[in-house]
């Protein structure tokens, strides 16, 4: 039996290699993790496939599987958007 994480659980998600700089290679100061905080919206389980996960944010366009999501405690603030 798969462990699925429940619906609207607050998670971050494991950048694309240069996804936030938009190129094709990360750097070392790419951060690994997203920096938003997203809602899980929808699972789908296949037969013999990892559980895949979507998220909240409309401008990604993949799915995830459990390894590339971060469980983000309930009382979790974002960081203040910089100048």
């Amino acid at each position: 039996m798969k462990i699925r994480l429940p619906p609207e659980l607050k998670v971050r998600y494991l950048c694309s290699d240069g996804e936030l700089e938009g190129g094709e290679r990360r750097r070392t100061t790419d951060p690994i993790w997203s920096m938003e905080i997203d809602d899980i919206t929808q699972s789908v389980v296949s037969s013999n496939q990892p559980v895949l996960y979507y998220l909240s944010n409309g401008a990604l366009k993949r799915s995830f599987v459990r390894e590339e999501l971060q469980v983000v405690p309930e009382d979790t603030q974002p960081p203040p958007n910089s100048i």
